[in-house]
């Protein structure tokens, strides 16, 4: 597929000594387009070497590439039943991740202004995975006022 030595040709038809169009230039480019640009041909040099098996393998990379972007752009959730004291909250996503490597990120959304003003959570060890996560945080909602927990994760795809 290394075809840089020879550039592409687009190969049209002889434009006739005669031709000579009349009207405004849009008339002209459109009559050109229609005679001559539509009757082209694009010679791609080595195009003809490429098997289909290489062309299912550029669709696949495609593919994933946007699976990537897509995982990489990332997703968001918000979770507004909380509960008093410790609590266990699972999350699942409306679509599944690339790969259960992504990285977590908890807001803690406060009603009105906390007394205290640390958050901390923990992840349930294993779960982890390409559809959810389950974690762990220890809330007291009547000096904390919790309302609810936004979640976002977005993973970085591997170079």
């Amino acid at each position: 597929m290394q075809n840089q030595a020879s550039p592409v040709e687009i190969l049209s038809p002889t434009i006739p000594a005669n031709w000579c169009p009349t009207g405004s230039w849009a008339d002209v480019f459109n009559n050109y387009q229609t005679l001559f640009l539509n009757n082209s041909t694009v010679n791609i040099p080595g195009l003809g070497q490429v098997t289909a098996a290489q062309i299912a393998t550029i669709q696949q990379n495609i593919q994933s590439i946007q699976n990537q972007i897509a995982a990489f752009a990332g997703q968001t959730g918000v979770i507004s039943s909380i509960t008093n004291g410790l609590g266990t909250y699972a999350v699942s996503f409306p679509t599944a991740m690339p790969t259960a490597n992504y990285q977590i990120l908890m807001n803690f959304i406060a009603g009105s202004t906390p007394t205290t003003t640390t958050f901390n959570w923990s992840l349930a060890t294993g779960t982890q995975t390409t559809t959810g996560f389950t974690f762990y945080s220890n809330i007291a909602t009547a000096t904390d006022k919790i309302t609810s927990i936004q979640w976002s994760v977005f993973s970085i795809p591997s170079v």
